[in-house]
């Protein structure tokens, strides 16, 4: 009779436990002692959790049917549900350890209260966020295949200049070959043979001196 008392009370304990959990992410809040605050009663039947997550399933499956990459989300988490799934710990870490007393876990819980307000706060305050309109992250996903055609246009763009590039280096080496130094020695040949008809002259000059004097 004991054991089933014990286990009834374990039972129970771990429900509790479970309710908790529960009632911290519905809220997000807890009391100074950490016990997370019980979520209040929906004021009608359409503030409660099954028709807001009907009303999310509608909201979502219009949003797939005007927005392809909210479709494709949707159709990738239907063929690949495991991409979805969280990264599962071992079933070691999840296991309570045997011979703690409930005195014992409340202790190791209570020593991590001061953690769960402060989590809260910062859960909380996501609310603050302004959450982007629907309609403005449509227009942008739409502008999508034009940003692509852009980007395709940049990259040629990109290409043709890098040719200009090259064709202006090869250009402007040809002109240096034929136009610099080509010239260069074309002036220097002209100068060579300028002195050797200098020379020439000097020389006949110097003839012609020598047989007027010889008269």
């Amino acid at each position: 009779m004991a054991d089933t008392d014990a286990i009834a009370g374990a039972t129970i304990e771990l429900l509790e436990a479970r309710l908790r959990r529960l009632s911290y992410l519905l809220t997000g809040a807890s009391d100074y002692t950490g016990v997370p605050t019980t979520p209040d009663r929906p004021d009608s039947l359409d503030e409660t959790v099954s028709r807001r997550v009907a009303r999310l399933d509608h909201e979502l499956e219009k949003l797939s049917r005007s927005v392809p990459a909210v479709r494709d989300v949707l159709q990738l988490h239907s063929r690949f549900p495991d991409l979805f799934q969280p990264t599962t710990t071992s079933s070691t870490s999840q296991q309570i350890p045997e011979g703690l007393t409930s005195q014992t876990l409340t202790s190791i819980i209570l020593s991590y209260a001061t953690a769960f307000p402060e989590t809260a706060s910062r859960l909380t305050s996501l609310n603050d966020l302004p959450i982007p309109d629907a309609e403005s992250s449509a227009s942008l996903i739409a502008l999508q295949p034009q940003l692509d055609n852009l980007a395709r246009t940049q990259a040629e763009q990109a290409a043709s200049i890098s040719e200009l590039r090259i064709r202006t280096a090869r250009v402007l080496q040809r002109w240096y070959e034929v136009g610099v130094v080509g010239s260069g020695e074309c002036w220097a040949e002209w100068e060579g043979r300028l002195e050797g008809v200098e020379r020439e002259v000097r020389r006949l000059e110097v003839v012609r001196e020598g047989r007027e004097n010889e008269v």
